[in-house]
């Protein structure tokens, strides 16, 4: 095996690439509104083909599980690509398996469509983070990274309406019509746009399964801390937010506010990312991962504890802050491995958002024995492991130099 070389970033002085930013954040987009539309779309099922509710959740699970398996092999193979293949294609069988799984006449078909829409969003997610850092100068990556990010959970927060909107118009049966403007927008995107980016930073080295383990094993090694901070953190905010709904049910509320509290959540999530990569570029981006996580379950476990406005305003500024670290620990890793940007993006957010997923199960587990609100305070704590964490290498450190 070739051994793996790291060369130096775009250099300040390079102008940034904004027209591929914005292609690749725009399919970032178009995925994610159809993707993240599958908590509306299996109601649908367990209606049409009468699946149960066990059943339902498996199709989640299939959702969650081969993104964290998926995305790092999309993302070494992407490392090898001189064109943006998965970054198009990707998004085009996302949005073909979102379009008729509604449709689906049997639970088997229903799955291999899971399946397939899973396949398109773990080939694009990879990809289209690496490009999108690709296209930035140094002194602007994570606020590049934070825009293309950004895209994608504005996508995630209109889905389930986007869904709504379209079966209210044109019926369940039409739906996949969609694909066909849908198709066509992938493919202008990639001729007119993506398809002739820069491709210095890939790798020269050939795609070969019996180098895949080790290489993403030399690459975890590097950057193993920012996949710890960046479960930790998605763990957090996973383990709280899909809760949050039936919390507000417990305390009064209607399910319709727990809606409206996780959309408010997930538009202040989607700014804070943007701040948090400008702040990152523009300062120091560790300074702020670690004030941005430290900050979090100050206000996280004041909205637990509360009720009102206080509860929802300390809930969306405590997601907030949890939010605005992601673009930063992507882009500390993409520093450090520039010439494998697909692979260790997919390492710091994709196989650390799957495990978030998983990290749901014992939530739910440990509500059912001591009460969900007493189990989200627990969670909502998880962040400062990363402050302790950190202090304590910071004092060992200091320490060692004395």
């Amino acid at each position: 095996m070739q051994q793996i070389t790291e060369k130096p970033l775009n250099t300040p002085e390079e102008p940034s690439d904004r027209r591929s930013l914005f292609g690749f954040s725009f399919l970032h987009f178009l995925n994610d509104v159809h993707t993240n539309a599958l908590p509306i779309i299996i109601p649908m099922l367990v209606g049409s083909i009468s699946i149960s509710l066990s059943q339902a959740g498996l199709l989640n699970a299939v959702f969650g599980l081969t993104n964290l398996f998926g995305q790092p092999i999309a993302g070494y193979l992407a490392d090898r690509q001189k064109k943006p293949w998965l970054a198009v294609w990707g998004p085009m069988l996302s949005i073909a398996g979102a379009t008729l799984l509604p449709l689906a006449p049997s639970y088997s078909i229903a799955f291999i469509l899971i399946v397939i829409m899973t396949i398109g969003t773990a080939s694009f997610h990879p990809q289209g983070l690496g490009r999108a850092g690709s296209s930035a100068g140094i002194k602007d990556l994570a606020f590049f990274i934070s825009l293309f990010a950004a895209c994608g959970s504005l996508g995630s927060a209109l889905g389930p309406v986007y869904v709504v909107f379209l079966i209210s118009l044109i019926g369940k049966e039409m739906l996949p019509i969609v694909m066909i403007p849908s198709f066509i927008i992938c493919l202008y995107i990639w001729k007119n746009v993506v398809s002739e980016q820069k491709t210095e930073n890939i790798t020269k080295e050939k795609a070969e399964i019996k180098d895949f383990f080790i290489n993403t094993g030399k690459l975890m090694k590097k950057i193993l801390s920012l996949v710890v901070v960046a479960t930790i953190r998605d763990a957090t905010l996973q383990g709280i937010r899909i809760f949050l709904p039936m919390l507000v049910i417990l305390k009064g509320g209607s399910i319709a506010e727990g809606g409206m509290l996780l959309f408010a959540i997930t538009l202040a999530c989607t700014f804070a990312g943007i701040v948090g990569g400008k702040l990152a570029d523009s300062t120091n981006d560790e300074k702020v991962m670690l004030w941005t996580i430290g900050i979090s379950p100050i206000f996280l476990i004041t909205g637990l504890n509360t009720t009102g406005f206080l509860s929802v305003a300390s809930l969306i500024v405590g997601f907030a802050f949890l939010q605005a670290g992601t673009p930063v620990t992507t882009s500390m890793a993409q520093k450090k491995c520039p010439l494998s940007r697909s692979t260790v993006s997919s390492l710091a957010m994709g196989v650390s958002w799957g495990l978030a997923n998983l990290f749901t199960t014992p939530v739910g587990f440990s509500a059912d024995i001591i009460g969900l609100e007493k189990t989200l305070q627990l969670v909502a704590f998880l962040p400062w492991t990363i402050t302790i964490w950190y202090a304590g290498k910071m004092i060992l450190s200091s320490g060692g130099r004395k």
